[in-house]
């Protein structure tokens, strides 16, 4: 058995391309993007780059914040004010002035039916062509409860928006990249606005370094690359897809670690 199971592993692998990039991910033209950030700051560490080439596309942004930003260690008295200030500055250098905070707990958010209509009646009635949302296979645990709520809402959702997981605390298993190379700077900019979270992690570093990282797989040649990474999700109602992949994923880690 040990040998038939080594041999279709190796058949497997050998059917493998040998080095297989992910697509280039071409913008949006004037069409209408929503995000949601479990923080304030997440936006913009995770696709702040692609939001800035969307709204030069002439694209309609909204970012919706889903908790109060409020509840991170370490963070002094009155940060949830203090974050919302700095997320309407990075916002505006990116171009967006669109924005809705619900206010949700931080650190300790649960999906509710409450939530759920609050998503649904955002998707109805801003009805996006785009939408982002976080991982689910990122650490933090309001991101990976908001990404699943999130997405569970929209695949009950009639539209027919393409939806795209974006990176945080965890890289993804791409299958797309967005060349953010021209606005770089824009979306190092945008993230400097966040001095409190910066106070805590030097997030921008990470940022823009996983950005660089993520430019390997541009093609052009020459000059400094930089890129987002995402996976789109599917809309079928199967449990083999690869958002489900990728929460099961998440646990399994969750269980290793807690080891």
């Amino acid at each position: 058995m040990k040998r038939f199971i080594d041999r279709w592993r190796q058949r497997r692998i050998a059917e493998l391309a040998l080095c297989p990039l992910p697509k280039i991910l071409i913008p949006l033209e004037n069409g209408k993007v929503l995000v949601f950030a479990p923080h304030q700051d997440d936006e913009t560490i995770g696709c702040g780059g692609t939001l800035a080439l969307l709204r030069k596309k002439g694209c309609e942004i909204r970012a919706v914040f889903v908790t109060d930003g409020g509840g991170a260690g370490g963070l002094p008295e009155g940060a949830a004010a203090i974050r919302k200030k700095e997320a309407i500055a990075a916002l505006a250098s990116l171009g967006i002035g669109d924005y809705v905070f619900l206010d949700e707990p931080d650190g300790s958010f649960g999906n509710t039916p409450e939530f759920e209509q609050k998503i649904m009646a955002i998707l109805e009635k801003f009805n996006p062509d785009w939408l982002f949302l976080p991982s689910m296979l990122d650490y933090h645990r309001d991101h990976v409860a908001i990404s699943q709520a999130v997405f569970c809402c929209w695949r009950q959702w009639q539209g027919a928006a393409r939806a795209f997981f974006y990176e945080i605390w965890s890289p993804l298993p791409a299958t797309c990249v967005v060349d953010i190379s021209s606005v770089a700077e824009l979306k190092r900019a945008a993230l400097s606005f966040y001095k409190l979270p910066l106070a805590q992690c030097d997030y921008l570093a990470a940022s823009m370094g996983l950005a660089a990282y993520r430019g390997l797989y541009l093609s052009r040649k020459g000059c400094a690359k930089f890129a987002e990474a995402f996976v789109e999700a599917e809309k079928n109602k199967s449990w083999r897809g690869m958002a489900e992949r990728m929460f099961s994923l998440r646990i399994y880690v969750e269980k290793l670690l807690k080891q």
